[in-house]
């Protein structure tokens, strides 16, 4: 049984240079809602000293490359290409990707909690916001697209690669995994595909590191044996297909919020300026006692 009875927990966020003012942001609100929360910023070596600044008492920058090792490196300019040996060149949101799954190798903390740099912080929260009769919960709710994602997950994992009908959804904005089963999950890939894990992932057109880590957790091991329990608590709200446009939309966007969420999601595709909502989030940060 893949368990733990160590109740740490830490965000985790994988960031680069075009985010750092929604990066900032982010910072801020934990800083604001629940500064002793641990926060992992994973930038690549070019960005680390745009975010240095950021680093504190609870935050820590970790090098892209320090996770990776050297089989891979980043190709010059900003097309956010990866280029290895042993696969071929590599996109930058694959090997985001792969980071995340990387992340175990540096964060002490049992759980991971991943939210991008977009996320922003109401309130303060606990361990127990993100428990599901007394367990860490995992996104899993009705599937609702990328059905090849699903796919792959199970090719990954050695399972058959059959979609069927009923698969569910692990794809979310703040997302939490156990260092354990990670480590696990691992393990699978690589009995699965014969080679290391971050190459076989590399080798991989596309996938969802959510997905492989939903599949893995519910097909492979069985909620029953870790500390995971399927959830569907909105602990983000996010932007998605919202027409955020004007003021007045911005502002209905917080009026109305699920008393569990923790966190909203503004999509860096929006093209908002953090600072146009950041009175918002303020009014927020005014309750946080």
């Amino acid at each position: 049984m893949i368990q733990s009875s160590i109740k740490t927990f830490a965000i985790v966020t994988p960031t680069y240079l075009p985010d750092l003012k929604r990066c900032e942001l982010l910072a801020e609100s934990l800083d604001r809602t629940s500064p002793d929360v641990p926060h992992y910023l994973i930038v690549d070596r070019r960005d680390y000293t745009a975010f240095k600044h950021l680093e504190g008492r609870k935050r820590h920058l970790i090098e892209s490359e320090a996770l990776l090792g050297r089989w891979i490196w980043r190709m010059p300019g900003r097309k956010g290409l990866w280029f290895s040996l042993k696969a071929p060149p590599v996109r930058g949101w694959i090997i985001q990707q792969i980071l995340k799954i990387a992340a175990v190798e540096v964060v002490s903390e049992r759980t991971l909690i991943f939210c991008d740099s977009d996320t922003a912080f109401l309130r303060n929260f606990h361990r127990e916001d993100l428990l599901v009769d007394g367990k860490i919960g995992l996104l899993d709710v009705d599937f609702a697209g990328h059905h090849e994602w699903t796919v792959t997950a199970r090719h990954l994992l050695g399972l058959p690669r059959d979609y069927r009908p009923g698969s569910r959804n692990h794809v979310g904005n703040m997302i939490c995994w156990n260092s354990e089963v990670i480590r696990a999950m691992q393990q699978r890939i690589e009995a699965s595909t014969g080679v290391n894990w971050m190459v076989a992932l590399a080798r991989t057109v596309s996938f969802s590191e959510y997905m492989i880590y939903g599949v893995f957790v519910s097909e492979v091991l069985g909620y029953d044996s870790t500390d995971h329990a399927p959830s569907s608590v909105p602990l983000v709200k996010p932007s998605w297909h919202l027409p955020l446009s004007n003021d007045s939309a911005i502002e209905e966007f917080f009026a109305n919020v699920d008393p569990r969420t923790v966190a909203v999601m503004i999509h860096s595709k929006t093209g908002i300026d953090p600072a146009k909502y950041r009175k918002h989030l303020a009014s927020w940060w005014s309750k946080c006692t």
